[in-house]
């Protein structure tokens, strides 16, 4: 009795094993293979290097707004500072977080503070508004 009983368990624990390992994601873009479907998930203002390199000191905030677009963040508290935030969230649930701060003195930018950003629009960084994946990568 205890041989049948191991006899059927082995093929049972190496599938479970297997699934086990399936479902583990080490691919940012996607979530598992036993994990409910998540997508990515964009928020904010999306700003690369190439369109803030555009905004400079002296300009007004309609030329900066005409530059990068609305700030996410208008704080009543420092109306002379705009925030520019931008978060991705992958389907695996990691995330990366850009901002870009903009500081006013008499209605003309004085100083920019930023993160890292990327070049230019580049078709791979999946924190591109409209970023579709290769097919490839769909599988």
């Amino acid at each position: 009795m205890p041989h049948r009983l191991i006899r059927h368990s082995v093929p049972l624990l190496a599938l479970a094993a297997v699934t086990a390992l399936a479902g583990c994601a080490s691919d940012r873009s996607r979530s598992g293979f036993l994990e409910p479907y998540r997508f990515a998930i964009p928020q904010g203002n999306y700003i690369n290097q190439q369109m803030l390199d555009e905004v400079r000191t002296g300009m007004s905030p309609d030329e900066v707004r005409l530059r990068i677009g609305t700030p996410l963040l208008a704080d009543v508290f420092h109306p002379n500072r705009w925030e520019y935030v931008f978060r991705f969230q992958y389907p695996n649930g990691e995330s990366e977080l850009r901002r870009v701060t903009v500081f006013f003195a008499d209605n003309r930018v004085t100083d920019i503070k930023h993160d890292p950003l990327p070049a230019r629009d580049d078709p791979n960084d999946p924190a591109l508004p409209g970023y579709q994946p290769k097919e490839t990568e769909k599988s």
